[in-house]
């Protein structure tokens, strides 16, 4: 696919992997909706940064697990786009208070974690004909990996690449839906770490470092562009899924 011109609707792109995701598309020429939950500011930033590469770009505020607010956010993007090309599910939660018997937590991460991504598919398909869907999972999603204090953090990216692949076989050939699985990138959901602290946590990857957002999104941006890749979970994990079978 050539991304010129293209329309992408990247969710939880103010900040992170949704970012540099949004800029990364910008820089190819599309016109990028840029949703974001609260941080309106942030928003503006990023919009500002894909103006200097591309026209049509606009933000976009909705919790998209709220299936009252994607459909107030489909609504303005139909307002201003006949079509979507490209979706991006990126936005996501992590809970401090994630374990093994807080049921809250489960509802809160499934909502955000999952359901905010089939919400956000379930509207975005309407105005698909011929695209891409790409979400966002993780290394914690694979079978055996995780830890009982992301337990329903890990259980539910475990869903959504079951729900890729599902939806994949629906929506192939015009629409062909795959997935990035990162390992440890650093964001604010690792508390936006200082070089000190990604030289500690990236300890875990072969590559023995933290991943840049920016190298997720080129991850994303590369299965938009490719027409042969259909429901597969690319691995972005800086080889942290086989460095932990050496444990």
């Amino acid at each position: 696919m050539n991304l010129k011109n293209k329309v992408v609707l990247i969710t939880g792109a103010s900040k992170g992997i949704g970012k540099e995701t949004a800029i990364l598309f910008a820089k190819e020429g599309c016109s990028v909706v840029i949703n974001f939950k609260s941080d309106e500011k942030a928003a503006k930033e990023v919009l500002n940064e894909c103006n200097k590469f591309s026209k049509g770009n606009i933000i976009a505020q909705a919790d998209v697990s709220s299936e009252q607010e994607v459909v107030e956010l489909f609504k303005l993007i139909k307002s201003k786009f006949f079509k979507i090309d490209i979706l991006v599910n990126n936005a996501g939660i992590f809970d401090e208070t994630d374990s093994p018997s807080n049921i809250s937590a489960f509802d809160n991460i499934y909502k955000n974690n999952f359901l905010s991504h089939i919400l956000v598919t379930k509207y975005a398909r309407e105005m698909m004909d011929i695209g891409k869907i790409i979400y966002i999972s993780s290394i914690h999603g694979r079978l055996g990996y995780g830890a009982p204090n992301a337990i329903a953090y890990s259980a539910f990216k475990s869903a959504l690449e079951s729900y890729t692949k599902n939806i994949a076989k629906e929506l192939a050939p015009k629409i062909l839906v795959n997935a990035v699985a990162p390992g440890r990138v650093a964001t604010s959901l690792w508390d936006s770490p200082d070089e000190k602290e990604k030289s500690s946590l990236g300890k875990v990857h072969l590559i023995k470092r933290m991943i840049e957002p920016e190298e997720i999104a080129e991850g994303v941006v590369f299965l938009a562009k490719n027409d042969a890749v259909c429901g597969e979970v690319l691995t972005i994990d800086g080889g942290m899924s086989i460095n932990n079978l050496n444990d």
